[in-house]
């Protein structure tokens, strides 16, 4: 059953829904299935962990082959950092953990067309997922989303809508949309979440069951983070690891809701004036599961940062002497990684989280170039 997180009325999971009547947000209970067991006989993409993300069992997979990303080792002023490689995916994003659960709920239900907005890799991943699935797609995109994300999205057959004005802007107007068709959302939809997941369980994997110290994480809506720690609650519910990491978002100071909101103790995100950001994909000004990535933060021991634009361009470059590709995006982590004493820097893994060839003209003009 979907529970509401503000006013606890429940859903069957074969309703196609994507909120509360209320208009909360819906959530999956927590899952201490871990099918360790099963592994053998499986592939190495986030459907290694099937009957962790809850699904109804007629939900055939829809895969690209996802996951299990690389793990890389280097040292940066003098200390070793872990980098997951999330930007190898399919689509060229994190978000294809999510789009391929998603959409394989959408199957399942029946569903024919979808509505998405984004400002250019959820809309990627779920156009593409939408492709092999046989579901008709409509992509909301702000008017300045890069042309490389906005024609990956369109070669994959999906109709882009372009809003002029800010990312809040898009999100009015897909859910506009979302009164007559039902809406994909990696925003709000607790099965996107529920991909996400699979992160943490490649990490306890790949890590041969050790839990880092710190995941440090670029912030926007706070999806990923959430299905991070959902993953790794699923590990210790099922007796495999005693601890979470301390889950460290990080948000560019130009948007940064959660940020103030952590700082200020609420459990909402706070309103806040919006700039533009190189870190324009995770410029989400009011994240709808506010509620929920600040709980995990709190419960992880974790907390929230935000850094400067040129932190971002700086991190950025660094990260282009280590071979990494990434859009800037993927730079804030780093950033934050960065701000943090030496103490609370080790043993930690950043995620980097989209590739760089989706945005190689605004990375030219970042750097000069």
């Amino acid at each position: 059953m979907y529970s509401c997180y503000s006013c606890g009325k429940t859903y069957s999971l074969l309703e196609p829904r994507w909120r509360c009547e209320c208009g909360g947000f819906l959530t999956l209970p927590e899952n201490a299935t871990f099918p360790r067991e099963t592994f053998a006989n499986r592939g190495y993409s986030i459907w290694r962990y099937r009957e962790s993300y809850f699904l109804p069992p007629q939900a055939p997979p829809v895969s690209l082959g996802e996951g299990w990303t690389p793990i890389v080792s280097e040292r940066i002023e003098g200390m070793e950092i872990r980098f997951k490689l999330d930007y190898l995916m399919p689509s060229g994003s994190f978000k294809d953990r999510g789009a391929s659960v998603l959409v394989s709920l959408c199957k399942a239900l029946g569903i024919e067309e979808l509505v998405e907005d984004s400002s250019g890799n959820a809309g990627a991943a779920m156009a593409a997922y939408c492709a092999i699935a046989g579901i008709k797609c409509r992509i909301f995109a702000p008017a300045y989303t890069p042309d490389g994300k906005l024609i990956q999205t369109r070669l994959y057959g999906a109709e882009v809508v372009k809003v002029s004005g800010t990312r809040q802007d898009t999100n009015d107007a897909v859910l506009r949309a979302a009164a007559t068709t039902y809406y994909g959302s990696h925003l709000w939809n607790p099965y996107f979440i529920q991909g996400h997941m699979s992160a943490a369980f490649e990490l306890w994997e790949q890590l041969r069951g050790e839990v880092p110290q710190s995941l440090i994480l670029p912030l926007g809506s706070g999806g990923y983070l959430e299905g991070i720690y959902r993953g790794f609650r699923t590990l210790h519910l099922s007796g495999l690891v005693r601890t979470i990491p301390r889950l460290i978002g990080v948000q560019a100071y130009h948007c940064r809701p959660l940020h103030e909101a952590f700082l200020l103790g609420l459990d909402e995100g706070a309103p806040i004036e919006v700039k533009p950001t190189l870190a324009e994909g995770i410029a989400v000004s009011r994240p709808p599961r506010a509620a929920a990535v600040l709980e995990a933060i709190r419960r992880s021991g974790g907390t929230i940062l935000s850094v400067s634009e040129d932190s971002i361009r700086s991190a950025h470059a660094l990260l282009l002497r280590y071979g990494f590709y990434t859009e800037p995006t993927s730079a804030v982590a780093l950033a934050g990684w960065l701000q943090l004493p030496p103490p609370e820097r080790e043993n930690s893994v950043i995620l980097l989280t989209g590739h760089g060839l989706k945005e190689s003209e605004k990375i030219a003009q970042m750097h000069g170039l």
